[in-house]
């Protein structure tokens, strides 16, 4: 039986060392390896371990780690880890009420919501996340122009 630590680096080095464009190729590569998951466990790995698909420089999406995760992928998340997601991957950041939208680069949508929903800020009480569209649900409006602009500011 392998441990979690173990199945996660061994992730980390399928999707650095060849490309994975789906859940299900990732899950084929860990049983060559014979190491047998769920998709729910790979999953929870790929957000715990900040993954992203993303355009390869051939213009096809694959399996990527965020930038910056740091040296280990329990770490608490910071507001610094949420800026440097939205660095990387928004490309649109706009305030409906007291919601925030904003939209991603392919596939990294549910990535960063998780990154969001890891910092337990007190300007977001949830997100909602698709594959390149997140809504931010704030407590009221204050607290959701106050994301927008820092956001908004972040990605020019």
């Amino acid at each position: 039986m392998i441990s979690k630590q173990q199945r996660q680096e061994l992730i980390l080095d399928i999707i650095q060392n060849q490309p994975i464009t789906s859940q299900e190729e990732l899950l084929s590569e860990l049983l060559k390896h014979r190491v047998e998951t769920t998709q729910t466990t790979v999953s929870r790995d790929i957000r715990a371990l900040g993954i992203v698909r993303i355009k390869d420089i051939n213009n096809d999406l694959r399996y990527q780690q965020l930038q910056d995760q740091g040296e280990t992928p329990d770490l608490i998340v910071t507001e610094n880890a949420i800026d440097a997601a939205i660095i990387e991957y928004a490309v649109f950041v706009k305030r409906v009420q007291f919601m925030t939208i904003i939209r991603t680069t392919d596939s990294s949508g549910n990535a960063v919501a998780g990154i969001i929903d890891d910092a337990n800020l007190p300007q977001v009480i949830a997100t909602l996340a698709g594959f390149d569209t997140i809504y931010v649900t704030s407590p009221d409006e204050v607290s959701a122009e106050a994301l927008t602009k820092r956001w908004s500011a972040l990605i020019g």
